[in-house]
């Protein structure tokens, strides 16, 4: 009986050298074809021709300033297709603030002014260069308030918070 078993041992390993050595040559053979790929021949690949959505220019669709309960003013702006990417600053002396929307326009354009028709934010101004939307926000306020500019999709916020805010959390040392 020990013979046996040592028997059926020893061709259980055999045939599982054989067999790792068989799937070991049936990968290499797979890996190393011949021929190179489309791709590296220059040819085309089956890329599709737009992706959807990216083919339609930067712009900025509508505008809108909306005052929350809290004083906080939300300015929307909506996008005619996702940027990629957005960067802001501010500006005194007139106080502003800078919104760069990055993406494909397709061409350049003067640049337009529109009433804001808000107390704090008085003009809203877009330009369109190759590359990039810029928004300009007017504001009636002396000093540059804080704000955040918070991309959304095809949205981007501009979050100003009110000038007469008080921190609570800011207290003197005494």
């Amino acid at each position: 009986m020990a013979q046996r078993l040592r028997y059926l041992t020893e061709s259980m390993r055999q045939s599982a050298g054989i067999l790792i050595g068989a799937l070991t040559l049936a990968a290499l053979a797979g890996c190393a074809s011949r021929t190179p790929s489309g791709e590296l021949r220059g040819e085309p690949t089956a890329l599709p021709e737009s992706l959807p959505g990216m083919s339609i220019p930067l712009d900025v669709r509508e505008f809108d300033v909306v005052v929350g309960d809290d004083g906080y003013r939300g300015v929307f702006l909506k996008l005619s297709r996702l940027p990629t990417g957005v960067t802001h600053s501010a500006q005194s002396d007139p106080t502003r603030i800078v919104v760069t929307i990055a993406g494909a326009t397709g061409s350049e354009a003067a640049p337009e002014t529109f009433p804001a028709n808000d107390e704090v934010v008085t003009k809203f101004m877009v330009a369109r260069r190759l590359g990039y939307v810029q928004v300009v926000l007017d504001l009636s306020t002396e000093e540059i308030p804080e704000y955040e500019v918070l991309p959304m999709a095809d949205w981007v916020l501009v979050r100003i918070k009110p000038g007469n805010t008080k921190r609570p959390w800011a207290h003197r040392a005494s």
